[in-house]
């Protein structure tokens, strides 16, 4: 019987065993599939921006929130005609505008848990109005002091400023607005606090602000003109300089690039963009003009948009000084010319002394024939018919 009893027991662990392994491998698969979930959610979905991800969902509500209001403040939501009075710890859809009342007022709207706008005083700033899918976040200066607070670790693309001249791209970290609107057009000024940004506009954009850096952009109602003015600290802006056909020596071929000139903006100094509409065509005639601190250009271009056979170049700079100058040079050069033409240098001839005795005669010379006195002139005798004159 114990022999019996031994092969019974050895059997059930045999039995027991293939069940145990199954088990943990059911017990295993679930881990499986969400470590796989979590691979398809952190790869980036073809075609899409490497940039963005659907990970980065974690940096965002679905919804934003206002989790702090001091004052009163309130609230337009998209599709309704009446504002209404911003409650606290509500969330609002996207594409809400919100405007706060009174100077003492201090709001707080939170797009994440790491990612706030604020607001000091009187301001007004709208949320873009986007779908649930959409990851990025995007806000709308309308009026007023307002500021942005992101992570440091914020991917490029996924939350941006807009205003009707510029957008603000790249953010990372906190930054700062103020809007105003204009008799003829608006100004708004950019500040970086921490971390970095880019300004991006028709014709410009600035590389990159970085930690204090501070610039203020001024466009018309009619977006034909656009001004940049350095206000703390240098950055690099990147100006359109046209299109340029370039041909390659060696080959023969030509082909057609953009130009840009890099200019850089620190207090003081400013940069204008002049647009025109032509009479034919949609293709827009553009000047763009660069001033050091002292107000002096220091280049000027001009071309029309996607016309690479329409543009100036480099052009001389025309500010008063300059033509004065170039005025004067050349007055200057007109005036040595035209006495180098009438002067004419002749060599000044000696008469000889009547009295001075001759000079002796060289070795070899034959002698010089003595030259005798001049007879005195006598009384002019009446011209008979015949003379000459003699």
């Amino acid at each position: 019987m114990r022999p019996i009893a031994v092969i019974l027991s050895a059997a059930a662990a045999f039995a027991v065993f293939p069940l145990s392994a199954q088990d943990e491998v059911a017990a295993e698969t679930p881990a499986q599939g969400q470590q796989a979930a979590a691979g398809e959610e952190g790869a980036a979905e073809p075609g899409a921006n490497p940039a963005v991800r659907k990970s980065d969902t974690k940096f965002f509500y679905t919804l934003p929130t206002v989790s702090r209001l001091e004052g009163s403040a309130n609230v337009l939501k998209p599709g309704a005609r009446d504002w209404e009075a911003v409650e606290e710890g509500r969330f609002y859809p996207l594409g809400s505008v919100f405007s706060t009342i009174g100077e003492a007022t201090r709001m707080t709207v939170k797009f994440g848990a790491e990612c706030s706008v604020v607001t000091r005083g009187v301001a007004t700033f709208g949320t873009r109005s986007q779908g649930l899918s959409e990851k990025s976040r995007a806000i709308l200066l309308k009026g007023g002091e307002v500021g942005v607070k992101l992570p440091r670790v914020l991917p490029s693309g996924m939350f941006s400023v807009d205003a009707p001249g510029f957008t603000v791209v790249d953010l990372k970290g906190n930054s700062s607005y103020r809007y105003v609107k204009t008799g003829d057009g608006d100004r708004a000024s950019i500040r970086c606090v921490t971390g970095e940004l880019a300004v991006e506009g028709r014709h410009f954009r600035i590389l990159s602000m970085r930690a204090a850096n501070e610039v203020s952009i001024q466009t018309s109602q009619d977006a034909l003109f656009t001004g940049i003015y350095g206000v703390r600290g240098d950055c690099i802006c990147k100006l359109d300089q046209g299109l340029v056909k370039i041909r390659d020596v060696e080959t023969g071929e030509s082909h057609i690039e953009p130009k840009f000139l890099e200019w850089k903006v620190s207090p003081q100094t400013a940069v204008r963009i002049q647009r025109a509409v032509p009479a034919i065509g949609e293709n827009m005639a553009v000047t763009i003009m660069t001033f050091d601190a002292k107000g002096t250009m220091k280049n000027r271009c001009a071309f029309a948009e996607n016309r690479f056979e329409i543009n100036s170049g480099e052009l001389a700079p025309h500010d008063k000084t300059s033509r004065e100058n170039l005025a004067k040079k050349a007055a200057e050069a007109t005036a040595e010319t035209a006495a180098a033409a009438e002067t004419v240098e002749v060599a000044p001839v000696e008469e000889p002394a009547a009295n001075a005795p001759a000079a002796p005669a060289a070795a070899g010379d034959a002698p010089a024939a003595e030259t005798p006195a001049p007879a005195p002139a006598a009384p002019a005798a009446p011209a008979a018919d015949d003379d000459i004159g003699f």
